[in-house]
């Protein structure tokens, strides 16, 4: 039974990465890695390269319950990681800080000193950035239809494969890609955690409680906020 458990855990996890991979040596995916690797050679482009893909590369694809839409990495020093809006160095930014601030509002103890979200990736919860990748201290250096693209063949094909999934869809970027959605996922809208906009529902909304009681009804294990 166990070793059936992870046959099977290895041959989706395979499957979604070739599935990148495929889709990375597509032509409409040309331009914009051509331009990512010219500033490569010139400045300090983050995630760095081997962490790009970690989101899909860490994500048990098989427990998958949870999509969180970011738009692009940080772009300081030491902060992008593959995973949006983790961070594995402090201080944290201020997304983050109101990402644990909503967390915790939510009734889940939060660890402040530990940015790195990979504890929630692990969990089945994917954490994608559309843009992936930046020039550091450029934000949206990397804005490209391409990587649009992308992240809707990426939604697209997790929407017709898994049923009962929770879309955390943060501000009017991640919310473009609702008409992707059907029926049998829970979307759950609200503004950015960023400063500019968290006020404006972010930290007052139950998602965390709400998306765990969608999971417990549909009988899935709930996240582990913490």
């Amino acid at each position: 039974m166990i070793v059936s458990f992870f046959y099977s855990y290895i041959i989706e996890l395979m499957t979604l990465i070739e599935w990148l991979n495929q889709q990375l040596k597509a032509e409409y995916m040309k331009d914009i890695l051509d331009q990512v690797s010219k500033d490569e050679a010139c400045f300090n482009v983050y995630p760095p390269k081997e962490k790009r893909y970690l989101s899909l590369e860490l994500l048990p694809y098989d427990q998958l319950k949870v999509v969180i839409i970011g738009q692009d990495p940080y772009h300081q020093f030491g902060q992008a990681h593959g995973l949006a809006f983790s961070c594995l160095k402090q201080p944290l930014p201020l997304s983050l800080k109101n990402i644990f601030k909503a967390i915790e509002s939510n009734g889940f103890d939060v660890n402040y000193e530990n940015g790195d979200l990979s504890r929630y990736v692990h969990q089945g919860v994917l954490l994608w950035n559309t843009y992936l990748s930046v020039i550091e201290g450029k934000p949206l250096s990397h804005k490209s239809d391409a990587y649009v693209t992308l992240t809707k063949k990426l939604i697209q094909k997790i929407v017709d494969e898994k049923s009962h999934l929770v879309f955390m869809l943060w501000g009017g970027f991640a919310q473009q890609f609702e008409p992707l959605i059907d029926k049998k996922h829970l979307v759950i809208k609200t503004s950015h955690p960023s400063p500019l906009s968290s006020y404006r529902g972010f930290l007052t909304s139950q998602q965390f409680k709400d998306a765990n009681a969608y999971l417990i009804v549909h009988g899935k294990t709930p996240i582990d906020w913490r």
